[in-house]
């Protein structure tokens, strides 16, 4: 059997991981529902004549998981965005920029995570902002933008993809992908058509991914939190 990818940990992430989990560990699922999850992902397909789909963060792009046969010719790249809080689908779009840089990101933020700041204030009346730590999400132009509409964001742990519950949406897009436009890959007009296809179907699918199943991924997240205090702040099964 294959060993599973997993992000490389250092000992200064498993101290940070462990203390995350130490000081969210009584939080109640009230607070957990209040967590608006975020990612950006690309979606990318192999130039083979197979159908060959890869959904991944960018820092994992040299997985085993990630990686097909280098055939002549170059693939496809698209790279998608999305946000979900409670069992509600939150916003999600794809992107045409190959880079999300500090522009790109703050208008991202203004278009698709304001609407869901609304949403989400009408009806918790509080919440909690999280995203990865990609370096472009620090900068000063970032936070100001926090700043400005009081958007509480919390500390994530590095390489910890056992805590986002978005990673398995992530996963699910996929398999409905796969189910619904299998033969996608085969549209006519070469890669940049498939490109385009995918920009509009990839959406429709988010849409139809069950509340039900949102539910379930955030109301998993302390049984995630204690797995880390089991692990010690190394690896868990999620």
């Amino acid at each position: 059997m294959a060993s599973k990818e997993r992000p490389n940990l250092e000992d200064r992430h498993v101290f940070q991981s462990i203390q995350w989990a130490l000081e969210h560990k009584d939080w109640i699922h009230e607070q957990w529902e209040g967590v608006i999850w975020s990612d950006e992902y690309s979606v990318e397909k192999s130039d083979s004549e197979w159908q060959m789909w890869v959904f991944r963060q960018p820092p994992e792009k040299w997985f085993e998981d990630c990686i097909a046969p280098k055939r002549k010719g170059k693939g496809m790249s698209l790279m998608v965005w999305g946000c979900f809080w409670g069992g509600n689908g939150g916003t999600f779009c794809t992107l045409i920029v190959k880079l999300v840089n500090r522009g790109v990101y703050v208008k991202l933020l203004e278009y698709l995570l304001l609407p869901v700041l609304k949403c989400i204030l009408d009806t918790l009346g509080d919440f909690i902002f999280w995203q990865d730590n990609a370096p472009v999400q620090k900068v000063a132009v970032v936070m100001d933008f926090f700043e400005k509409y009081n958007i509480q964001v919390d500390d994530w742990p590095p390489c910890s993809p056992d805590l986002n519950p978005i990673e398995h949406v992530w996963v699910e897009l996929k398999h409905s992908l796969h189910r619904k436009y299998p033969d996608i890959g085969n549209t006519q007009g070469g890669l940049d058509k498939v490109k385009a296809r995918l920009a509009e179907v990839l959406p429709e699918i988010w849409e139809e991914i069950l509340e039900a199943y949102l539910e379930k991924l955030w109301k998993c997240i302390p049984d995630r939190v204690a797995a880390v205090i089991d692990m010690k702040g190394w690896y868990t099964r999620y």
